[in-house]
């Protein structure tokens, strides 16, 4: 599962909450956190809520590594001037003369080998992307629900995962439909979208900004192209629209019509488990999913959506958030769920530690090289530290022998043998695995209503 936005203590990405200090917002957008508590509330002039102070906020928020877009101004630049810039903003925004740029395209590899664009908007678009969606958090945070796990505040990936063990553990949901929707964040309908906000927001001028945020051009070799359909992935605000699309979708639906005391859904934005207790009422709904998909503009992806039949002793196994699950034996030989790191994401992660050895070898000291080299693997135990899953130690020692190849190939003579380079890492140790998420499959530490 790829990451947007910043990163949890536990390596996962969550959206940053709207909850900022009061020292950073207004008093009037204190007031509308309170109000929005009010789960039945209908806001009817949102836009007043997007001011100074608060751009101020989402300014502040942005880290300052975020890249450069087709403006080249960076968050350094854009702050040396900031109120007069920030002022000039509110102005444009009330005054519907806020024109987005286009947003600028790369492409990132993915697991399965394919590319996958990320739209990278210009420090100003980011800022107000930045703000609107402290405004929808704060809205839709009341109602969302406990099975949507994916960019929200105080959850994350690890949560999702937790939960997806605690209704597997003792086996009386042996059937999981593993859904995978097909390119889900550039398939979105504007038009769905839009008819799902005015249930809670009744202000055009509010609704018009988020439309010109959705419709923001693109920019790839050389083309500028409107955006027509779908929220592109790197854009700031597109995570909550996500979950606000699949909260109507699929969330409440399944919650009138499918939840019960053997049928659960976990979802980590677009990446969705369902457990069943039997299979025909899997095959079943299934078909009504597929259906009800379609009728708001999404399809299944066939090759990744499958059931699977995950009997305590089955050989079957299903992939999710970048780890694999499937029943295995303990100490005592008795069957017990297990997870461990994804092979695809195994060798993905293995293959850029191979890359970046190549490139940097002889051009930065080894003690950069090992310090640089302890920061990626301890950033890998922190997602996938988790008990059970000794693929850990198995990425650690295969990274040991990355290194020992390729320190040597820093010129034509060797520069350690094996006994050499252990003894070099006595002075430069790197880390070994450790359990960064130790939970129990036995007690559900998060208390989940199951």
């Amino acid at each position: 599962m790829e990451r947007r936005g910043r990163r949890d203590k536990a390596g996962c990405e969550v959206t940053p909450t709207a909850h900022r200090s009061r020292m950073e917002v207004s008093q009037a957008f204190i007031w509308f956190t309170v109000k929005a508590r009010q789960t039945g509330t209908v806001f009817n002039n949102l836009l007043h809520q997007i001011d100074v102070p608060l751009l101020r906020c989402a300014f502040n928020s942005l880290r300052n590594s975020k890249a450069k877009g087709v403006d080249g101004i960076t968050k350094t630049r854009y702050g040396e001037n900031l109120e007069a810039n920030l002022v000039d903003l509110h102005a444009r925004i009330h005054g519907n003369r806020y024109r987005t740029k286009p947003s600028r395209v790369i492409r990132i590899p993915k697991a399965d080998g394919k590319l996958r664009p990320i739209a990278i908007s210009t420090i100003e678009d980011k800022i107000v992307q930045r703000a609107v969606t402290m405004i929808l958090e704060t809205i839709y945070e009341p109602i969302f629900m406990d099975s949507s796990l994916g960019f929200r505040p105080k959850r994350g990936c690890h949560r999702a995962i937790h939960r997806v063990c605690h209704l597997l553990k003792d086996g009386q949901r042996p059937v999981v439909i593993d859904v995978d929707i097909e390119k889900f964040f550039n398939s979105m309908s504007h038009g769905k979208l839009m008819e799902f906000l005015k249930l809670k927001i009744n202000d055009r001028r509010f609704l018009y900004l988020v439309g010109k945020l959705l419709r923001t051009m693109v920019r790839e070799d050389g083309l500028d192209v409107v955006n027509e359909v779908g929220s592109p992935q790197g854009s700031i605000v597109s995570p909550i629209l996500a979950n606000i699309y699949l909260h109507y979708v699929l969330d409440e639906w399944f919650d009138k019509t499918g939840a019960g005391h053997y049928q659960r859904m976990v979802r980590y934005a677009d990446d969705i488990i369902f457990c069943f207790r039997d299979e025909d009422k899997a095959q079943e709904f299934k078909l009504l999913l597929q259906k009800r998909l379609e009728d708001h503009g999404l399809k299944l992806n066939e090759e990744k959506t499958k059931i699977v039949l995950f009997d305590k002793g089955a050989h079957e196994a299903f992939h999710f958030l970048g780890f694999t699950f499937y029943w295995g034996k303990d100490r005592e030989h008795k069957d017990c769920l297990k997870i461990k790191t994804q092979a695809e994401r195994f060798r993905v992660k293995l293959a850029e530690i191979k890359e970046w050895l190549k490139k940097v070898r002889n051009k930065v000291s080894l003690g950069n090289i090992i310090s640089e080299l302890r920061m990626k693997l301890s950033g890998h135990y922190a997602y996938y530290g988790i008990e059970t899953n000794g693929k850990t130690w198995a990425f650690y020692n295969l990274c040991l022998r990355l290194l020992f190849k390729w320190i040597n190939r820093r010129s034509q003579k060797r520069s350690y043998s094996w006994e050499g380079f252990l003894c070099m890492l006595k002075q430069l140790p790197l880390p070994k695995p450790f359990l960064a998420n130790k939970f129990s499959f036995a007690q559900d530490a998060f208390a989940f209503a199951i």
